[in-house]
């Protein structure tokens, strides 16, 4: 079959073992332990004597710049072409991979420095994707890195030297979601519906997830719980829909058919569907599979040294789950003396259903209309037990951007169920409200919201008539009126004359 060829074209053959110990893999491979009976005992590269892990910051708010790793600064020329494939590499296109790599961002910290920049944000994950996969949110492995950005020892390098000037790192984390290795079967060709008793799949080709399996066996009752749900009201779905889910299929991963990128669909339906066709979705709320992503993720920051976490696609994740996992990572993160490592993510829904995610979860009944209160207890009523904040802030703030929109001049259907306010002043005060931002470490009030005014998924504001000006006037807002952490894009760079 066509699909098969080019997924064997594609491939190189030293990748082949995956994440179990390969010397082929030893500069990428974040796993070192050669007698792994199964994935919990994989264990990260040990460090030279003498190394000493980055403590957190006490204090995030500082201003972050975000960027494709890949679309910075090619550092390194010998990993362009990583797979020794015709799919991978064109500086002169758009689709394909453009070469940056981490060696390049060491090479720019001086400029990002004097920029005033403290905190970088790493958009798309660090780990083994497909030869063409600019972007890097399809991972199909969770312990090796992908060959074109660099070694575990140019990372280490890098991240020292991010460190050396006083800067922090957050990576981008998929969690649930990976590569496009499945099919459904009786659709290939067209989208798979929703069913409750799960599609049988199949893999496309030889290429497969190493650590996690897939099952067609279909379980009556499943053997373990479905997991809890919210709409966008922020009100918990208890409903013919959440009654229905009692079976499951005996299996890594959700088979339950697929939704797109965009369209109308109940937010359970997008926590356990295949992602618009392209991202197999990992069964993180199946405990034994949030262990395999938990101790891979801790590899993440006793391998590399980061500072943070930023969840892609937030809530699409189940957020029970989501909040065990940001526990583990903050013990992880401690054991190496990092006591306020920061977990932020993609809240792309308005405010109400946001605040479900961001710390212990609050739903409308449970906001606290004291400010003064609301500013400085630490007990007012929560989803979830302290210790399981789900996520520390929004990354990339959606309802303050679409304020923005309207603030700037742009009309159009720029609203989002059961957002926040437009006005900027009375936004911050719901914020304070609805949203849990006590820090997890300390139960301080610590709002660390992520405002930009532009991202690697929005338009670009100097396209548009008099552009270049709202784009500041833009920075000026997320800067300097709303309390939290200012966010700067790489595709909206500009030089001392604006321009």
């Amino acid at each position: 079959m066509y699909i098969s060829w080019l997924y064997s074209l594609a491939s190189l053959s030293a990748l082949a073992s995956a994440s179990w110990y390969d010397e082929a893999e030893v500069d990428w491979n974040l796993n070192v332990n050669q007698q792994a009976a199964n994935p919990l005992e994989y264990s990260a590269p040990p460090w030279d004597d003498g190394h000493q892990y980055n403590p957190s910051p006490s204090n995030w708010r500082f201003p972050f710049y975000s960027f494709f790793l890949d679309r910075f600064v090619n550092g390194d020329p010998s990993n362009d072409d990583a797979n020794g494939t015709t799919w991978e590499h064109d500086v002169y296109g758009t689709q394909l991979r453009h070469g940056g790599d981490i060696k390049g961002l060491q090479d720019s910290l001086d400029y990002l420095h004097g920029m005033g920049i403290r905190g970088l944000y790493i958009a798309g994950s660090a780990l083994l994707n497909e030869p063409w996969e600019a972007d890097a949110y399809s991972p199909y492995d969770h312990t090796i890195l992908d060959h074109h950005f660099g070694t575990i020892q140019q990372y280490r390098e890098a991240i020292q030297a991010i460190h050396d000037r006083g800067m922090y790192v957050i990576f981008d984390n998929t969690m649930a979601t990976m590569s496009d290795l499945f099919a459904f079967e009786g659709y290939l060709n067209t989208s798979a519906p929703w069913s409750y008793t799960e599609h049988n799949m199949f893999y496309k080709g030889d290429r497969t997830y190493r650590d996690y399996s897939h099952s067609n066996t279909f379980q009556k009752e499943c053997s373990f719980d479905y997991p809890r749900f919210w709409d966008q009201g922020g009100h918990l779905i208890q409903d013919n829909n959440t009654q229905a889910m009692v079976g499951c299929m005996d299996s890594d991963f959700d088979q339950f058919g697929e939704v797109g990128a965009f369209g109308v669909y109940p937010e359970w339906q997008k926590q356990l569907s295949k992602f618009n066709g392209v991202q197999d979705r990992l069964r993180e709320w199946n405990p034994s599979v949030l262990d395999k992503i938990n101790h891979f993720s801790c590899m993440l920051i006793q391998g590399l040294d980061i500072d943070g976490f930023r969840m892609d696609k937030a809530m699409q994740i189940t957020v029970d789950p989501l909040g065990n996992f940001s526990s583990f990572q903050r013990e992880c993160a401690g054991k190496v003396g990092k006591n306020n490592f920061m977990v932020v993510g993609e809240i792309v829904n308005g405010n109400a259903d946001g605040s479900i995610y961001l710390g212990r979860g609050k739903e409308p009944t449970m906001a606290v209309q004291n400010l003064t209160m609301a500013v400085t207890s630490n007990d007012t009523g929560y989803i979830r037990e302290a210790g399981h904040q789900a996520l520390d802030a929004a990354a990339f703030h959606y309802s303050t951007y679409r304020a923005l929109m309207r603030f700037l001049g742009l009309d159009g259907n720029l609203l989002a169920a059961a957002d926040a306010p437009v006005n900027f002043q009375d936004q911050w005060a719901v914020f304070m409200a609805s949203n849990d931002m006590n820090n997890a470490y300390t139960g301080e009030f610590d709002p660390r919201h992520l405002y930009g005014v532009s991202n690697q998924d929005v338009l670009r504001w100097p396209g548009l008539t008099n552009g270049t000006e709202r784009q500041l006037l833009g920075d000026f807002v997320v800067t300097l009126l709303m309390p939290g952490i200012p966010l700067v894009s790489s595709i909206t760079r500009f030089s001392h004359d604006g321009s």
